[in-house]
């Protein structure tokens, strides 16, 4: 059985990410120390929260520098949401704090020009449209189903500098929805919420 290590930063969807892995016959569990992910056959940063104070709790736990160096040695590692955002360079939400920079991108809060029609938060559903490559997270799931759950205010734009799988959605302007990088996967949705298609996604990450 894959042992799943949901990293605890205080904040997160935690207990429907829970549900949705434990459904798929692995085991997740949350994880405060450095024993606790180096016992993981999977990582998790899940989403929802504060990037400044979700950092501040991995630092509390001095988590930041074991979670780089145990992804940079290989763990599969899937940032979902704010999660995802932590993985990135920086946040807009949280103006001077480091992200982990094992993605090179950066936070940025969501554009809005016209707010009549595309409201802050962005909370609903969107469509995945892939750009490159095959998709190891979307293996199975059929083009016109790649519906997925998002509730973020702050999003991530594409960059040159990233060379690996990426999908966008829009909201006003084109984001990054997904993006995969060797061992490194991240998603500004939320698969957990997201019916069939987003257990096939976690699926597709663990298996």
């Amino acid at each position: 059985m894959i042992n799943v290590a949901i990293i605890d930063y205080g904040t997160g969807n935690i207990a429907s990410l829970s549900s949705a892995i434990n459904s798929l016959n692995a085991k997740a569990y949350l994880a405060t120390s450095l024993k606790d992910i180096q016992n993981a056959d999977a990582l998790i940063l899940p989403g929802v929260g504060h990037f400044g104070h979700a950092l501040k709790n991995l630092k509390k736990n001095s988590l930041i520098k074991p979670i780089i160096e145990i992804v940079k040695e290989g763990l599969p590692t899937l940032g979902i949401c704010l999660g995802f955002q932590i993985l990135t360079l920086s946040s807009e939400e949280a103006k001077g704090k480091d992200g982990m920079g094992l993605l090179p991108f950066r936070t940025l809060r969501l554009k809005q020009d016209y707010p009549k029609i595309y409201k802050i938060p962005h909370i609903g559903w969107n469509l995945l449209s892939l750009k490159n490559n095959n998709s190891k997270l979307l293996k199975g799931i059929p083009e016109g189903s790649r519906l997925f759950y998002f509730c973020n205010s702050y999003g991530v734009k594409a960059t040159k500098k990233f060379n690996g799988t990426f999908a966008e959605y829009t909201h006003e302007e084109n984001m990054v929805g997904l993006v995969e990088y060797k061992n490194i996967y991240g998603v500004q949705f939320h698969p957990e919420k997201s019916r069939k298609q987003g257990l096939q996604l976690i699926k597709n990450f663990l298996f």
